[in-house]
């Protein structure tokens, strides 16, 4: 982190912004850390918090799509290359591949807490023609948990950084368990009200 925050001296929206989208492409800077300086720096007032979310969250989603657009435009293309053999081993793929046949389309939400991982599912989603408008829509929801989170919380603890640093590589696990167990209450909610919903056809 003291690296990335040395190169955030000066243009530091833009260079946040360039970060972030190779992040979504595979740099292996992990995002996580770029959006905890990002916060960080809001704590020490080198920039505005709520302008710095803003530009973090936009470039998400942008590096995002673009691993999407790609596997749906270069998709056999990038597997056939050098990087392709590399990186997507057939171990891997046979991985990506059973999450979606698992959990289908929702993938792409639980890939944003998968950083292993994520780059790899974009991109196969991408291949497997998953719908633009929906990969956008999970992706969103997903970014709306994660980034945030990560800012706000380097910028309010920032006094604390290392402990956030810390805390942020077991909290998107933590996220993403919340997530599900308030998947589960709301469809128990209305699985009981439909259940108990009087039926008038009797």
């Amino acid at each position: 982190m003291e690296w990335l925050l040395s190169q955030l001296t000066s243009h530091v929206y833009a260079k946040l912004a360039g970060i972030l989208l190779l992040c979504g492409l595979g740099l292996p800077i992990p995002e996580d850390i770029s959006l905890i300086s990002a916060g960080y720096l809001a704590h020490l007032g080198k920039v505005d918090t709520h302008t710095v979310f803003l530009v973090c969250f936009a470039a998400v989603l942008g590096g995002d799509s673009l691993a999407f657009m790609l596997g749906r435009g270069f998709g056999t293309k990038i597997l056939a290359s050098r990087f392709g053999r590399r990186y997507f081993t057939p171990r891997r793929q046979r991985r990506v591949r059973a999450y979606f046949r698992t959990y289908g389309s929702k993938v792409v939400f639980v890939a944003r807490f998968l950083p292993g991982l994520r780059f790899s599912i974009f991109l196969s989603a991408g291949m497997l023609h998953v719908k633009p408008h929906i990969f956008f829509i999970y992706d969103s929801l997903a970014a709306l948990l994660s980034v945030p989170f990560l800012i706000y919380s380097a910028w309010y603890f920032g006094d604390q950084i290392d402990n956030v640093i810390k805390w942020s590589r077991r909290s998107e696990y933590g996220i993403l368990a919340l997530v599900a167990v308030a998947v589960v209450f709301v469809a128990i909610k209305l699985y009981r009200k439909r259940k108990t919903r009087p039926n008038f056809a009797e």
